[in-house]
């Protein structure tokens, strides 16, 4: 028998801290080398896309997809919903999971970052950005530090003033609109950067010395020279670094050797201990969150489970 699942019945099964939670598990998982991902993939349609996403957790014993619709293509509804499909390593169908959690996702995985990578001390924060994910983005780094200062930065005007009202409710706390990308970017401990550019959106010599910077955007919005600077380098998967959706200057910096492979560090092996903790630094850190997919079945298999125990759902036999 399959489970199936509605939005409005596993929306509240996972909230900001239990999602940090899920996505370090399957970070672990992935650096015991127990986890397979492929980099996402779009289908073509005039107005969008299809986006499909994949992963198999070996140890949690899930695998699955997890699709719907990408690039601006938005039913009538207005509701751009996602399914996932979540199977048994025997092949078994298990649950067609409603997944309204793609925000929740790469809030999350930007927290699990912050909490391993930014200082255990109060932090200044800036963002570039202020699309869909921008504020689960700032609940998932407010949940693991205190957050003194807040500023935004994107280009149209109305739209950060809208979304600074609309954070600063959301958390409780002031979000400062700013009119340009330097005063986003200067005297900041985190910079989040969350644009769809493929072309940097700001200059490195604005950044702090020892600030960590976040990227949930395509890759090309960050300088690569930083890349290029001493300093750590992570990102969440680095078989979808190897092989990306959109063309990414990592690879062409691998392929020039300018940067080796073994210069980038994957989160998960940090959080396992395989790599060195964090020291204090005065070098630039960044982190780039590499598209999700076992984190995706992380997460359906976390409310398949709850589903199961409180009795929620609907069985049915295909």
């Amino acid at each position: 028998m399959t489970l199936l699942l509605k939005a409005t019945e596993v929306a509240p099964l996972i909230d900001m801290a239990q999602a940090i939670t899920l996505t370090e598990d399957a970070l672990k998982e992935q650096s015991r080398g127990k986890v397979a991902v492929h980099a996402p993939y779009h289908l073509p349609v005039p107005d969008g896309a299809l986006r499909v996403v994949s992963g198999v957790l070996l140890d949690t014993g899930r695998m699955g997809i997890r699709f719907g619709p990408a690039l601006g293509l938005t039913p009538p509804s207005g509701q751009r919903n996602h399914v996932a499909a979540l199977y048994g390593l025997d092949g078994a169908l298990i649950a067609l999971v409603a997944y309204p959690f793609n925000t929740l996702r790469t809030g999350a995985s930007v927290g699990a970052a912050v909490r391993h990578l930014a200082p255990e001390k109060p932090l200044k924060l800036g963002i570039l950005g202020t699309g869909r994910n921008a504020v689960a983005l700032l609940e998932g780094i407010s949940c693991v530090r205190t957050i003194t200062e807040m500023r935004v930065f994107s280009r149209d005007a109305d739209r950060r003033n809208r979304f600074a009202d609309e954070a600063t409710r959301a958390l409780d706390r002031p979000l400062l609109p700013v009119d340009n990308t330097e005063q986003a970017v200067s005297g900041m401990d985190i910079v989040l950067v969350a644009t769809s550019s493929r072309e940097a959106v700001f200059d490195p010599a604005w950044l702090k010395p020892g600030c960590l910077v976040a990227s949930m955007g395509p890759i090309g919005e960050l300088p690569p020279s930083l890349f290029l600077a001493p300093g750590r380098k992570f990102v969440s998967s680095m078989d979808q670094e190897k092989a990306p959706l959109r063309p990414s200057f990592l690879v062409e910096l691998v392929r020039q050797g300018k940067v080796k492979w073994e210069d980038i560090e994957e989160l998960g092996d940090l959080i396992t201990g395989k790599r060195p903790s964090m020291q204090t630094s005065d070098r630039v850190t960044v982190f780039h969150e590499s598209a999700g997919g076992a984190g995706d079945i992380m997460f359906a298999n976390w409310v398949y489970e709850e589903a199961r125990r409180r009795g929620l759902g609907q069985e049915v036999s295909f």
